[in-house]
């Protein structure tokens, strides 16, 4: 059976979205609704509105807007019949303690990607500052910048050095995202735009120089390439073969193997996630993707009972985590909302295998995918230098993008539709790579192709 909200629950869990340090409460000897303010070290100030019911939920909801107003301008709530007035939320600036509480739910709510909720839970770093002050920008500064290692030893050291975090690493794209996370659930003011602006910046200083200097800011590899590897994979290590197989068929999200819902038909069609609004247990929801090349379902046996059992082996080995809209184990006989908690995770799985610093060396796949890509001439030289390059699984997706324009007749909605993105997501990042000749090819089957069959 589905957990259903109260309208003040509901109020609540919008108010802690918002930044808000008011939450309201029903008291069983009073009809009307306390509003209770946070304070520093978990201190509260209630305050009973008299002629607003707790069981009235437009006088919920009435409050509710008051109070994010509040928020929003800083000024100190103003009550109705002449109350007194709550003080705003500027006298006394969040706590880590009630932040790390307030994103957690924030996140649960939109229902994605709960790994980056780690530093605000149980002992993650932001848990672990000191609760009797307010949270400042430096603390975000201080995390974003140095690696995990040296803040928890400076917490419990002073003295011990704090250690640059390395741009390069999947660890500081998850920083990135977990600032950009503060500011969502309305910390602006601690975690700015200006701060993820200098950290991309950082990460882009040597995207810059290569784009600066004509190189390629992705290793796209020829659909000969990726089949050849392929059928080397298979034989090594038939799992892995497979689920690499069906990143490149199909174009996926390497999380998104895990949530197949219906393996290849008749047409080669795949369905990904649940066709429901409510349930969302991939990036972007339910999609259907089509094969290209379409003959790679045969070759690689991605259906029937080889695909039952490469599917089932390979959530038995990685089990997918999923979750209700609190965050509580799913149960189908309770829970109408389900969420998977741990896609960045599996992802990861994927990306290990293939090419990671941060995976130990055994755990690769003997057999390596690599492309080449295009630098700029040498100084005095005229041609373009190329060289080889190892590829990582989302290089699968992209080269599904380009294989889907050089090879087909399917317009820029089509493609972006079966690969689970807007059309100008798929034009700006999916075909930037794209070549010349593939362009040629493009433009020649799209445009001359009705010609020469009519011939």
């Amino acid at each position: 059976m589905a957990t259903i909200q109260s309208p003040m629950q509901r109020c609540n869990a919008v108010l802690r979205a918002f930044g808000a340090r008011y939450r309201l409460r029903e008291h069983r000897r009073s009809p009307w609704i306390t509003v209770y303010q946070l304070g520093k070290g978990g201190t509260t100030r209630e305050h009973t509105v008299k002629g607003y019911a707790a069981a009235d939920p437009e006088a919920i909801e009435s409050l509710q807007d008051l109070l994010i107003e509040a928020t929003r301008s800083g000024k100190p709530a103003v009550l109705p019949d002449g109350q007194e007035d709550l003080a705003s939320t500027d006298s006394s600036a969040p706590t880590w303690p009630e932040i790390c509480a307030a994103v957690v739910a924030f996140q649960r709510g939109q229902g994605v990607n709960m790994n980056l909720v780690g530093p605000f839970k149980g002992k993650g770093y932001f848990c672990l500052l000191p609760a009797d002050r307010p949270a400042t920008e430096a603390d975000v500064r201080r995390f974003a910048l140095h690696s995990s290692e040296s803040l928890k030893a400076r917490l419990e050291d002073p003295t011990a050095p704090l250690i640059p975090m390395a741009t390069h690493r999947q660890g500081f794209r998850q920083k990135r995202e977990v600032v950009s996370l503060l500011r969502r659930a309305g910390y602006g003011a601690i975690a700015p735009e200006s701060l993820s602006e200098e950290l991309k910046g950082m990460v882009n200083r040597k995207k810059g120089a290569l784009v600066a200097a004509g190189e390629s800011r992705r290793r796209i590899p020829s659909t000969t390439a990726v089949q050849e590897w392929l059928d080397q994979v298979v034989e090594e290590d038939p799992l892995w073969g497979w689920v690499f197989a069906m990143v490149a068929t199909y174009g996926l999200r390497p999380h998104e193997v895990w949530h197949i819902a219906e393996l290849p038909d008749e047409q080669g069609m795949v369905s990904i996630g649940v066709a429901a609004r409510h349930i969302k247990v991939t990036k972007t929801g339910f999609r259907v993707a089509l094969p290209l090349p379409a003959e790679w379902v045969e070759r690689y046996q991605l259906g029937g009972a080889n695909g039952e059992q490469r599917l089932e082996e390979l959530r038995r080995r990685y089990v997918p985590k999923f979750v209700n809209e609190d965050g509580q184990p799913f149960d189908p006989d309770r829970d109408l909302v389900k969420r998977c908690d741990n896609n960045e995770r599996l992802g990861a799985v994927c990306c290990h295998k293939l090419r990671s610093s941060d995976a130990k060396a055994e755990f690769e796949l003997k057999t390596k995918l690599y492309a080449w890509v295009e630098t700029a001439p040498a100084q005095g030289k005229k041609k373009a230098q190329k060289r080889k390059e190892r590829c990582v699984p989302y290089d699968l997706r992209h080269a599904y993008a380009i294989r889907a324009r050089e090879t087909t007749t399917w317009n820029y909605a089509d493609v972006a539709a079966v690969m689970g993105h807007s059309p100008e997501v798929h034009r700006r990042k999916y075909l930037s790579e794209i070549t010349g000749e593939q362009t040629k090819a493009s433009v020649a089957r799209r445009m001359l192709g009705d010609q020469s069959e009519a011939a």
